[in-house]
């Protein structure tokens, strides 16, 4: 295989241990076997091929019914919603159309307990990468849409993975890491927060 079939880009791992990952630039969604690094490809959506170069199956989460979903980077026009893909039964449909709002483009994405959908979007300025997190509830009107955090250029890095976990007490956390391309001038960063709604 050559580079266009090795850009992975999301990962989910489900309650029972099943994981995934998405790649770009040959968009597809494959299961991966995590005792043999084996990947199985899945069927996928017919917009996957049409999805831009570089730009393709950014985002990847489960929910807590098991259900996959995936959302690309670009969604082909700065008006146009970005397509929230989500496969159950076998079969890919689009679940939702997440509003595109400023420069901001999505890059990871993971649920909560009570289903919860978070958006970890990115943004690249002449002064370094800005972060936003978004929060949806799938089932209501307008997405019950949330801005929990948007971060001025430079205070993290390429913030790309993002993952929502509770402690003992309930007390609900988002831990993302940056990827730093292999440059040396990027970070390797872990950062955390803690909702405290």
């Amino acid at each position: 295989m050559g580079p266009r079939f090795t850009d992975a880009e999301g990962l989910a791992v489900g309650a029972e241990g099943q994981a995934y990952i998405s790649f770009e630039l040959t968009h597809r969604v494959a299961q991966l076997d995590p005792e043999t690094g084996q990947t199985r490809v899945l069927g996928g959506h017919a917009d996957f091929d049409a999805l831009q170069i570089n730009s393709g199956l950014e985002a990847l989460a489960i929910d807590p019914d098991g259900a996959l979903f995936a959302l690309p980077e670009r969604s082909g026009e700065e008006t146009r919603p970005f397509p929230l893909y989500a496969r159950r039964a076998g079969q890919w449909d689009i679940a939702a159309r997440i509003p595109r709002r400023g420069p901001f483009l999505p890059v990871g994405a993971d649920f909560d307990s009570a289903g919860r959908f978070y958006l970890l979007e990115r943004a690249l300025t002449p002064l370094g990468f800005r972060s936003r997190i978004r929060r949806f509830n799938l089932a209501a009107p307008a997405l019950g849409e949330a801005t929990l955090l948007t971060t001025g250029p430079g205070r993290f890095d390429n913030l790309e993975g993002l993952s929502i976990w509770e402690d003992a007490q309930g007390h609900r956390h988002l831990t993302l890491i940056s990827d730093d391309n292999f440059y040396r001038i990027q970070r390797t960063q872990i950062v955390e927060f803690t909702l405290t709604e």
